[in-house]
């Protein structure tokens, strides 16, 4: 426990250093709207994450990268520092934040949020697909950096998602000699704090959207509690969903007019395309800001944005070409380069192929059908009566909510058509791509949430609809983490110090060439310890290292050597 408060002050500090500085830099002449601690925080997330991906490239990610990124920390505040000292009080930490206290209520919150997390943070990473490749993905950014051909090794080492640069650079496993799954509950906690931090006050003020969703945000978190632990992609990917959703709705509400903050939220679901590529349909928010930056002719906002929006996805890009040889995978459709490290295209035609079959529900190839009613049926009823029930509202919401997009688009009111549109595109691509709904469920409560918003505005003041269904979130949200906090008596005494280790399987070595490599011995269940593994073994028949050692990486060759 205490290791995991130690990662959330180090990933804290650090974020807010470099995303102060990073906003500052950039958009230091819209310091009234940007100065917000929420978009310090993500903005240095941002950095710390396209900083981890660079360094990878480069070296491995652990003692020297955060040894780097801890000299320029204390040069940035030193600076800061100093600036603070010869203006005194005239220059505000938070210029975007109006003066006055935090309601007693709010830090009651705030606390019960803290305390909660750490204790869900603090326990095994049970998630499945943590010990499947997870656990593999980190350790080989933590020894390795990024090592061309590592797909030919492990498929799913290709998916490549940016979340796992991040956890690498912040597992500190060179320094507290294990390796922390803390990043996912540091995630969770800024999520809990934006949302119980800026919600109004039910009574008070009257409630719009942003607050609704900010409660949903709690619900999801409770709700994803057993995943906290997890080095799972999922969760960050649907936070950054939610918080893009909300903060966009934000700015609808407050009727902003500047055009910083809709650039700044269209380049965070830039940065969620790269932390999880099913997350791409939220980047159809950039027509707004781009349509405000044309029609006051600001074409150097638009070539600084979109130089920013480029520097955000391409360390992906690079990372993505040298894992597996192509630009995006698992679509082998986008051939661009010609290294000898590229993974057989059977391989991601296949994976592309399994990913459609297992987010459907099918499990062999005979009941797969590519036809929307001949998947959709099965798909549906294979749901629990919970998920059936949110999903046909989810339906009827989405039809409600294109109706409000048109209407708002009559009435030149497209920053609000925007997310409406958005919402509902990004619900329909979850659903004709991968339909899981243990994050889709987040882009269906998105859309009732829009669809309630909408009927609020239309309902008799004193009937504060989305108050009470706000309230009922977090009433749930409460219910739910209160669980845990019994449990702290009967805690490991060793677990107080320190964070539950990634799980180890059963497994057996293979020797390539002149290199060992794991294998489990039963499953594709694999873990931390044994590496490097794979629970794939058809593809080393077809496996050849580049050079003398793991760092030279692989290359898949037709003939099998087995």
């Amino acid at each position: 426990m205490v290791l995991v408060l130690f990662s959330w002050l180090v990933m804290g500090a650090a974020s807010f250093i470099f995303g102060k500085a990073v906003v500052d830099g950039i958009w230091r002449k819209d310091q009234s709207c940007m100065g917000k601690p929420d978009i310090y925080m993500m903005a240095g997330l941002i950095f710390l994450n396209l900083y981890a991906q660079l360094f990878s490239v480069i070296y491995k990610v652990a003692g020297i990268a955060c040894t780097i990124l801890g000299l320029a920390g204390i040069i940035v505040t030193v600076v800061y520092g100093i600036r603070y000292l010869r203006e005194g009080r005239q220059r505000k930490l938070f210029p975007g934040v109006g003066s006055g206290n935090m309601p007693f209520l709010r830090v009651v919150f705030l606390f019960l949020c803290l305390l909660s997390m750490v204790l869900w943070t603090t326990q095994d990473p049970g998630q499945y697909d943590t010990g499947l490749y997870h656990a593999q993905a980190i350790r080989w950014i933590e020894e390795y950096g990024v090592v061309p051909g590592l797909g030919n090794l492990h498929m799913r080492l290709a998916y490549n998602s940016a979340f796992m640069c991040l956890q690498a650079l912040f597992s500190l496993e060179w320094l507290v000699g294990q390796s922390l799954h803390s990043l996912n509950g540091f995630f969770c906690l800024c999520a809990l704090f934006y949302a119980f931090g800026t919600v109004r006050i039910p009574g008070r003020e009257r409630w719009q959207t942003s607050d609704l969703l900010k409660c949903v945000t709690v619900l999801y978190v409770v709700r994803s509690r057993y995943s906290i632990a997890s080095s799972g992609t999922d969760l960050w990917a649907m936070l950054l969903i939610l918080y893009i959703s909300t903060k966009w709705c934000e700015l609808v509400e407050c009727q902003e007019e500047k055009t910083a903050p809709w650039c700044y939220v269209c380049l965070v679901g830039f940065y969620a395309l790269t932390v999880k590529l099913s997350a791409a349909a939220i980047v159809l928010l950039v027509c707004y800001p781009l349509y405000l930056l044309i029609r006051r002719k600001d074409f150097r906002g638009i070539f600084r944005n979109g130089i920013l929006a480029f520097v955000i996805v391409l360390p992906y890009l690079v990372r993505n070409v040298i894992i597996s040889g192509y630009l995006i995978y698992p679509y082998a459709g986008i051939d661009l380069f010609s290294v000898d490290w590229k993974m057989n295209p059977e391989v991601l035609n296949s994976d592309s192929f399994d990913i459609k079959m297992w987010g459907r529900g099918c499990t062999r190839i005979d009941e797969y059908n590519n036809t929307l009613f001949g998947w959709m049926p099965d798909w549906f009823l294979s749901q629990s009566m919970g998920y059936r029930i949110l999903l046909l509202a989810g339906a009827v919401s989405a039809l409600f909510v294109l109706y409000m997009a048109w209407k708002q688009m009559r009435q030149k009111r497209y920053g609000y058509s925007a997310i409406l549109t958005a919402g509902v595109v990004c619900l329909v691509f979850w659903l004709m791509t991968a339909p899981l709904i243990r994050y889709g469920q987040v882009y269906v409560v998105i859309v009732i949430a829009l669809a309630l918003g909408g009927w609020e505005k239309k309902a008799v003041p004193k009937r504060d609809i989305l108050a009470a269904a706000g309230t009922f979130a977090m009433v749930a949200a409460l219910l739910f983490f209160g669980s845990k906090v019994r449990e702290l008596g009967g805690m490991e005494s060793g677990y107080w110090l320190r964070q539950p280790p990634y799980g180890a399987w059963p497994a057996e070595q293979v020797q390539l060439d002149n290199v060992i490599i794991w294998e489990p011995v039963d499953g594709d269940l694999i873990g931390y310890p044994a590496f490097p593994a794979t629970p794939q073994g058809r593809q080393l028949k077809h496996l050849q290292l580049r050079g003398e050692g793991f760092e030279d990486g692989f290359r898949y060759t037709e003939e099998a050597w087995r």
